[in-house]
């Protein structure tokens, strides 16, 4: 493909961290490389951050929220003292999903070192976090296969389910719930936790884009510089 071709999703595009002039020295296989480079940085970072404590519980951008009808239930038994189950399984069920992250590690690079020109050229002509909708989009079925599992597994071993239990039972909210605890928890805490991470990883990509001091190779310098 030629090289003028890329470059064209780069007019007026300085905002987004690519310096046209720059950009046009480098090979496909540069950019491509740099591209690559970018997005498997932003998927470390967020995927070491997530996976440790307080990575998601920390975070009040993607901290995992209860459901809805459990939310409701804390927020009027919190003034009155007895919210305690209810905070309890709140802070379970982001421990569990810091437990799961590093699941994501594998899948990303695969996803990553599946990336075309043509996507390259899809993601430059995007806005700030294109990169991180390539993963997205890549990644997310086999991400919920492999996430729920582990994350089911360490809300059992965490206790969540027990909790999630008792706290239905304690607040007569069965009638809400159409599965068992273990499954629905699953379901839900996956979706939000992949949610989070991707608004981990798009926090990445944009300061990579827009900070020089985050682009730490000679490859990150030359294509973002």
């Amino acid at each position: 493909m030629d090289r003028r071709f890329l470059l064209t999703g780069i007019v007026g595009l300085g905002a987004m961290g690519f310096a046209e002039d720059a950009f046009a020295k480098l090979s496909n296989a540069d950019a491509q490389a740099g591209l690559r480079a970018a997005l498997k940085q932003g998927a470390d970072t967020a995927v070491t951050h997530l996976s440790q404590t307080n990575g998601y519980w920390g975070d009040p951008q993607i901290r995992i929220p209860l459901p809805k009808s459990l939310a409701s239930a804390q927020k009027l038994l919190k003034p009155l003292g007895q919210s305690g189950l209810l905070d309890d399984l709140h802070l379970r069920m982001n421990r569990a999903a810091e437990n799961a992250a590093p699941v994501a590690r594998g899948l990303f690079v695969n996803a990553i070192q599946t990336l075309t020109i043509n996507d390259a050229v899809g993601i430059i002509r995007g806005g700030n976090t294109a990169g991180t909708l390539y993963l997205q989009k890549k990644t997310t079925p086999a991400l919920t296969a492999a996430f729920t599992p582990p994350m089911e597994n360490a809300m059992q071993a965490s206790g969540a389910v027990d909790y999630f239990d008792r706290a239905i039972k304690r607040n007569n909210l069965k009638s809400y719930f159409q599965t068992d605890a273990k499954t629905y928890l699953g379901q839900y805490a996956t979706g939000l936790a992949l949610q989070g991470l991707f608004i981990f990883v798009g926090r990445e990509e944009t300061a990579i884009r827009r900070d020089p001091a985050k682009r730490t190779t000679q490859i990150l310098k030359s294509v973002f510089g």
